[in-house]
């Protein structure tokens, strides 16, 4: 049978439909063809990703930028960003950070969500997950209800015991205050 443009074009649903149907059937055979091809081609593979990734980041800076910020506002690429500022804070500050991976910080944000919601736990103001700027310059504003990571004890170091999420302007407003401090 052969495929040239006009029948493809008549029959493009038909033909696609078969497609799919001989993947589903034929679904280990298919893998097995790819894998071989894969790993016969790796270099070449490999240098035309490389190649059409470093052109591509290039030549979309600002795709990729609005791609960027589209997932930071979702709830896990938020909790993402938190999680890579407290890896930078720990290396620069020298504190420690209790927590093995990004997935045991997730589970502690999702254990305190399912107890408190999107409230803050001292407040009781909602708290959003938006992207804002760390810059309080002129048109910037961080954005004071945002989800903060703030520990109990400032003098230690970031861990399931020690950390909990609250608004930014609450965790701005405590700075250092110590829990003795705050009874007084």
């Amino acid at each position: 049978m052969t495929c040239t443009k006009e029948y493809y074009l008549k029959n493009k649903e038909a033909i696609l439909i078969k497609r799919k149907k001989h993947y589903q059937d034929n679904r280990e055979y298919v893998l097995s063809r790819q894998k071989k091809y894969n790993l016969k081609n790796r270099e070449k593979i490999n240098k035309r990703q490389k190649i059409y990734s470093v052109e591509y980041r290039k030549d979309n800076k600002e795709i990729l930028l609005i791609r960027q910020n589209i997932y930071y506002n979702t709830e896990r690429g938020f909790m993402v960003k938190l999680w890579n500022s407290i890896k930078k804070s720990s290396k620069k500050h020298n504190r420690i950070n209790k927590f093995k991976d990004f997935n045991e910080f997730y589970n502690h944000w999702l254990e305190q969500k399912a107890i408190y919601g999107m409230r803050c736990p001292a407040t009781g103001v909602e708290m959003t997950n938006t992207i804002g700027t760390n810059k309080s310059s002129v048109g910037n504003k961080r954005i004071m209800t945002n989800i903060s990571t703030d520990r109990i004890l400032s003098t230690k170091g970031y861990s399931p015991q020690n950390l909990i999420f609250t608004t930014w302007a609450y965790n701005c407003a405590k700075c250092n205050i110590t829990p003795e401090m705050a009874k007084a």
